[in-house]
């Protein structure tokens, strides 16, 4: 009969639950494993959201800059109208000119172009890079600068042979940090200009 006793007290011990102390720990160790991966899922999210930015916006700015890369090649003329704002004049192969304007304002801080000779016509402007703010303190945050065929800094529209362009893009969203390209600097030769 001794025998009987102990097979009874291990039936009773198989069909007996977990304590109140062990459930309360496994609840806790699976809610510290769930914080930990939804805290890396959350990560990934904006690590992805970041990288998306950065692209969206590299490929903004690379768009933009050949397009006036294109347009400052081909262009016979150039007129000043500020640091940031450019007036080039185009040949067509009627044989007649066209003039466009890349420009940068602080109200749409965005790098446009528009036909024209006018930064200040909204009609046809076309939009390059968006997301430009004036940099700290309030200066421009699209520049241009001018140069001679030698290299240095130009004075006058007439002399000016080399254009560089410097922008710095932001892109921002909510509950993720800005994705910031900083300055992008690219200087363009005016070949069809005497």
């Amino acid at each position: 009969m001794p025998t009987s006793t102990t097979s009874g007290s291990r039936r009773g011990a198989a069909q007996r639950g977990f304590t109140l102390v062990e459930f309360m720990v496994a609840v806790l160790l699976s809610g510290i494993v769930m914080t930990g991966i939804l805290t890396t899922n959350l990560q990934l999210v904006r690590s992805g959201v970041r990288v998306t930015q950065y692209a969206e916006m590299s490929s903004q700015v690379r768009r933009g800059l050949e397009q006036l890369e294109g347009d400052v090649k081909g262009a016979i003329s150039i007129t000043w109208n500020g640091a940031s704002d450019i007036t080039l004049t185009l040949p067509s192969q009627a044989g007649t000119t066209s003039q466009v304007t890349y420009a940068w304002t602080s109200a749409t801080q965005s790098f446009f172009s528009v036909p024209g000779a006018s930064s200040a016509v909204t009609a046809g402007r076309v939009y390059l890079v968006n997301g430009i703010p004036p940099l700290a303190g309030g200066a421009a945050g699209c520049v241009f600068a001018r140069y001679d065929k030698d290299g240095n800094a130009a004075t006058t529209d007439a002399a000016t042979k080399k254009v560089q362009v410097s922008l710095n893009a932001v892109r921002t969203a909510r509950t993720v940090a800005n994705s910031t390209d900083t300055t992008v600097s690219a200087i363009f030769i005016l070949r069809n200009k005497p």
